[in-house]
């Protein structure tokens, strides 16, 4: 950065460093925000990933517990310095915990348990980080449609309901939940769509969207499908357990259109999750997954978007090869937004392309800002952080190009952070 970079880009962060924000998606247990241990924080989901990347053996994630665990893990955190996931943990410990250092080594690993541990099941204290430090106004929990609605503190949390368990991966255990809940003893496509609404009805005061993960090889996008076809699988289904391929298909169609009905009656956003393939063999653990998108699923998702007028549709995405697509998507459609950096999108260079191309071709009305992915509320902290950074460096590069003024700024950050959000997901 020069000089007036740095300054202006100084400026703006400290303008928008403690702007509330709508965490529009994480897995957070509303009963438990704090750690358990340290390496609820230590070792997060994208830290065992590049652990088992620099050659560290997975097994020795699983097998160890505590102390040794990290031990095992000190070779190779070393080549962790460079990350930016990394640069969270780090920003996490600082900035939380007093820790003084920029790495983890021999000399400091028992310093950072001592430090984490002291606040393992710190309620007051997760909630303090949420409230005080990653200055969330509001938070949308993961919920699953095949367990019970948890406990949670409404002036805090709403839910977003995760429909992967039912579309596309309904099997004979996860329906006979669905029978057992919602009281129908599924035989007809009619009775299907009652179950389905249903569901929601027993959710509908606890969430502000249903969310579904479409995967690049899906393609019940694109069918538009009847009672009578769906009425064969039903029996196969309860029968043998599993659909077919052409099953599958037709009931994910038809399960997907009914949940967007749904979505219209009781004023709920689609979340759409695109550009991850997984499974994977061979790809690291955790996470087994790797970054792909299919072209003709683009024109699939459209043609939904438009036979769905009513619903506002949050798409999150993983692989920014379908950046400058989908945002052409949303520049077409006024009830699709972009939201965030999914997964393997929250880095520096990805979002700010991501916000660059999406600021240059939309109003900044549909573009929302963040959302964190976390499980406690310590990783709430660091991807705000790194996400604030990054707005605050495209913002800056927009004032240095003459593209907006400085007058323009928070307004843009306010709605990136959390007006957007509040105007697109209306039962917040």
């Amino acid at each position: 950065m020069n000089l007036e970079f740095r300054k202006i880009y100084e400026d703006i962060y400290s303008s928008i460093e403690n702007i509330e924000i709508i965490d529009i998606h994480n897995h957070l247990n509303p009963q438990a925000l704090s750690l358990r241990n340290y390496e609820d924080v230590i070792f997060y989901e994208y830290i065992r990933t590049e652990l088992v990347n620099t050659g560290m053996s997975y097994k020795y994630l699983e097998e160890f517990k505590g102390i040794e665990k990290l031990k095992i893990a000190l070779p190779y955190m070393k080549y962790l310095r460079n990350t930016s996931t990394f640069w969270s943990l780090i920003k996490i410990l600082n900035d939380l915990y007093g820790f003084e250092d920029k790495e983890i080594n021999e000399k400091n690993w028992k310093k950072i348990i001592d430090l984490l541990e002291s606040k393992k099941n710190d309620e007051t204290w997760a909630r303090n980080i949420l409230k005080n430090k990653a200055y969330v106004k509001k938070s949308l929990l993961t919920l699953n449609p095949l367990e019970k609605i948890p406990e949670y503190d409404k002036e805090i949390f709403k839910g977003g309901l995760r429909m992967d368990s039912i579309i596309p991966n309904l099997n004979k255990q996860s329906l006979s939940y669905l029978e057992k809940i919602t009281n129908i003893d599924l035989k007809t496509p009619n009775d299907l769509i009652e179950m389905l609404s249903r569901l929601i009805k027993i959710f509908s005061n606890h969430i502000v969207a249903i969310t579904v993960n479409i995967q690049p090889d899906d393609d019940f996008l694109k069918i538009q499908v009847n009672e009578k076809e769906v009425s064969p699988y039903i029996s196969m289904l309860k029968e043998v357990g599993t659909l077919d391929i052409n099953g599958r298909r037709i009931f994910s169609s038809f399960m997907l259109n009914q949940l967007l009905e749904l979505c219209k009656e009781y004023n709920l956003v689609a979340q759409f999750m695109l550009g991850v393939k997984r499974p994977v063999p061979g790809a690291s653990p955790p996470d087994y997954a790797i970054t792909i998108f299919n072209s003709q699923q683009l024109l699939d998702i459209a043609t939904l978007f438009a036979k769905y007028p009513e619903v506002n549709f949050d798409i999150f995405i993983a692989d920014s090869l379908l950046n400058h697509p989908i945002t052409v998507i949303a520049k077409n459609y006024p009830n699709v937004f972009l939201s965030g950096y999914w997964w393997y999108s929250m880095y520096p260079e990805i979002i700010r392309s991501y916000l660059r191309l999406r600021f240059q071709m939309l109003p900044y009305n549909k573009v929302g800002g963040f959302f964190s992915d976390a499980y406690v509320a310590d990783w709430v902290y660091g991807k705000a952080i790194l996400a604030k950074k990054q707005i605050a460096h495209i913002l800056t590069e927009m004032i240095m190009e003459e593209y907006i003024s400085m007058d323009l700024v928070i307004d843009i950050a306010k709605a990136l952070l959390y007006g957007n959000a509040e105007r697109i997901y209306k039962k917040l």
